[in-house]
């Protein structure tokens, strides 16, 4: 007589969130995707999010104030232990009740005090110490917040029975510079925030219909500056200046005027949330030859997963954890971080003069999607270590 082994009961996951798990638009999705992608798994999720909103609401109005008077705000938004401790209480309520097995948070802070039994993971991308180097906006961050906050940093990781982050780079500094226990920190990187896939075919016909007689760039970002606009706008007019045709699509932002230029199309927002968002932004990837979004700071980059749905290689520098999302030569090409425009410009023209060598870089930017940058894979391998915990 032969037995079976009984099927596992779905895992119930209490989600803790500062956002609205239910709001693509949420942390560029991710916050969304990562709970969809569970729920594909059979997961169910408790939703424990918009922790502390009316407090979260009140801080941000008295920094912005504060702003306006040339003064920095006395209350962090949401990096304080006062503000963890608030998360902590609020969260432990409903996991002593709610019958979860674990608890998973896209941030490290809201888990970073908190005091259960029940098993506790976070899935980010990056570390409390990589944002203040990596983020220009954390230079003047004031001193004791800064203090607080490798606190929690440290706390967070001594309180998880896991850590995920997005890429090498994080687990790396989690381990090197916070003392992690590398037994207990994972990588699996985010995946394409979009809700519209077009498919293999679809994809392999645009990849196809691109004419290599000019080109298209595409811009993605809502910061010009640390997205490395500048750079993208000077790579854009050097490979005019060198004969190749060359448009630059900008979309998320207004470059500077004195940018204005015949080659330049500014596409200021684009309501990703929606289904005419969706196509239309699917229509600019798959047009486009090259996603050139070198960023001067980045801990993953979303968007040059979305670029590998399309079939769309991408060129970035190569800072914080972009490596985990464009692999060299696979679904596009990283560069130094101080590369000038002209060497951008001589690997475009390269690609760009062998058709049978870019349409084979392209499939492969969409292989790269297929096989690790999705929510579908992703959420496998995150479900999987969720219940190894369990």
């Amino acid at each position: 007589m032969t037995s079976m082994a009984s099927p596992l009961r779905p895992l119930r996951i209490s989600y803790a969130s500062l956002y609205d798990a239910s709001d693509i638009r949420a942390w560029s999705g991710s916050v969304y995707f990562i709970a969809r992608a569970l729920e594909r798994q059979g997961a169910h999720l408790d939703h424990v999010d918009q922790l502390q909103q009316a407090r979260l609401l009140i801080n941000k109005a008295v920094n912005k104030v504060y702003a306006l008077t040339g003064a920095h705000g006395p209350l962090p938004v949401e990096r304080s232990v006062r503000m963890a401790q608030r998360f902590a209480r609020e969260i432990a309520t409903h996991v002593d009740s709610d019958g979860s097995d674990v608890v998973l948070s896209p941030s490290s802070i809201p888990v970073s005090l908190l005091r259960t039994a029940k098993p506790k993971v976070f899935f980010t991308d990056a570390t409390f110490a990589d944002m203040l180097e990596e983020y220009p906006e954390f230079a003047d961050y004031p001193a004791e917040l800064i203090q607080e906050g490798h606190h929690l940093e440290r706390e967070a990781l001594r309180n998880c029975d896991l850590a995920i982050y997005a890429s090498r780079w994080a687990a790396r500094s989690a381990v090197e510079r916070y003392g992690a226990d590398p037994a207990r920190v994972r990588v699996i990187p985010f995946g394409s925030n979009l809700e519209l896939e077009p498919g293999e075919a679809h994809v392999t016909h645009a990849i196809r219909s691109r004419p290599l007689e000019r080109c298209e760039l595409l811009f993605i970002g809502v910061n010009w500056e640390r997205k490395g606009g500048p750079l993208a706008w000077e790579v854009a007019r050097l490979l005019n200046a060198a004969g190749l045709p060359t448009r630059l699509t900008v979309v998320g932002c207004v470059p500077p005027p004195a940018t204005a230029a015949p080659f330049l199309e500014v596409i200021p927002f684009i309501e990703k949330n929606s289904p005419w968002g969706q196509r239309r932004l699917a229509q600019l990837l798959l047009r486009s030859h090259f996603l050139l979004v070198p960023s001067i700071a980045e801990c993953f980059g979303i968007v040059y997963a979305e670029a590998s749905a399309m079939g769309l290689p991408s060129l970035a520098r190569d800072v914080g954890g972009v490596s985990d999302a464009v692999r060299e030569g696979h679904n596009g090409f990283l560069f130094p971080a101080k590369a000038p425009a002209q060497t951008y410009v001589q690997r475009v023209l390269t690609w760009m003069d062998d058709r049978e060598g870019y349409e084979r870089l392209a499939r492969s930017a969409y292989r790269e999607y297929a096989d690790r940058l999705n929510w579908r894979t992703i959420g496998a391998e995150l479900h999987g270590a969720l219940r190894a915990l369990v």
